[in-house]
């Protein structure tokens, strides 16, 4: 063996070693020295503690581009942990409001060894309204019907009856009532009452209080009540100048609570035939027969159920007055 190949091989691991040492300690300076990179597309936030105002739309730009300096380490790894900007707004001048970004607003997770060079663009506009808080009344949504023998006697009851609604002012403005839940008239069993909530649809981001009412139901025993005739109308101008209808009036059978039948007044009920005018008669004598399906009960008082006890109505068309005249005045004295 010569002295050259030898020495190569004479405690070789121990060199193995030091190479590997020196290595490490090469790759280790190169990723602790200092750069920079730039980051495109660092959301902007805003955190809003005045109570009188309010966001009226994102900030403009929504985005900045900020340039860190600091170990490559630490940069690479803000690939994964995204930077963001919080503007704190404690207070409110203005409707319209510049902001001059800070360094100090830009949030990176724990990466204490990186700093805020640069922020482009530096400041950005935000645009806001005044809160507005007004009292609006609530309305009562009933679907289905209620099970056989109870029936509704007036309006449901809300307390309270109006809740406050409060938000930016170009949204409160909007809304002039606020609806709630619907009540499912199928499960109800008798008078009593309902915790009911608003109806929130189209009302994020603004604020509701009570969030849910009392609703008070006044339902009492269904008691019926015969109307023998109720007066059958077309819907046209002067129409008994040239139709009959046949039976003039037709019985009705009202349903509901007994304090509003007893109200109800016959003369304030008819019968519209619900008939288009080129469907009517056309030569006097003729005549149509129209279901029950197209006569429309028109009158009858909220909460109560009208059941029309006739099967059909004819229509007939009667002589042309005016052929009426000319027959007349033909005749010879």
């Amino acid at each position: 063996m010569s002295a050259v190949s030898g020495f190569l091989t004479r405690n070789w691991t121990l060199k193995l070693s030091a190479f590997g040492i020196a290595l490490l300690l090469w790759v280790s300076v190169r990723v602790e020295a200092p750069t920079r990179q730039t980051v495109s597309g660092v959301p902007v936030r805003v955190d809003l503690a005045d109570p009188e105002w309010a966001l009226a739309e994102e900030p403009s730009p929504t985005t900045v581009v900020v340039r860190f300096g600091g170990p490559s380490r630490d940069l690479f790894a803000m690939g994964m942990d995204r930077p963001s900007i919080v503007i704190p707004l404690t207070e409110v001048n203005s409707a319209d409001t510049t902001v001059v970004l800070r360094n100090q607003w830009v949030r990176v997770p724990d990466r204490p060894n990186v700093v805020v060079e640069d922020i482009q663009p530096s400041s950005v506009r935000l645009r806001l309204e005044a809160i507005q808080r007004v009292n609006l009344p609530v309305a009562v949504r009933l679907e289905g019907q209620l099970p056989e023998g109870l029936a509704v006697a007036g309006p449901p009851r809300t307390t309270p009856a109006d809740v406050r609604l409060s938000g930016p002012e170009g949204r409160v403005s909007e809304w002039d009532s606020l609806r709630l839940e619907p009540v499912d008239l199928t499960a109800v069993e008798g008078p009593g009452t309902l915790q009911v909530a608003v109806d929130t649809t189209g009302l994020q981001g603004l604020q509701i209080q009570p969030s849910q009412v009392d609703v008070e139901l006044q339902v009492v025993d269904r008691v019926e009540r015969l109307l023998d005739e109720v007066a059958v109308v077309l819907g046209l101008d002067d129409w008994e100048e040239h139709y009959e209808i046949q039976p003039a009036g037709a019985p009705v059978l009202l349903s509901g609570a007994r304090s509003l039948l007893d109200g109800v007044s016959p003369g304030a009920l008819r019968l519209l035939a619900d008939v288009d005018e080129e469907d009517l008669p056309l030569e006097p004598g003729e005549e149509v027969q129209v279901p029950v399906s197209a006569l429309v009960l028109e009158g009858l008082p909220p909460y109560l159920q009208g059941e029309i006890e006739v099967e059909e109505i004819t229509i007939v068309r009667l002589d042309d007055p005016a052929d009426d005249e000319a027959a007349g005045g033909s005749e010879i004295p």
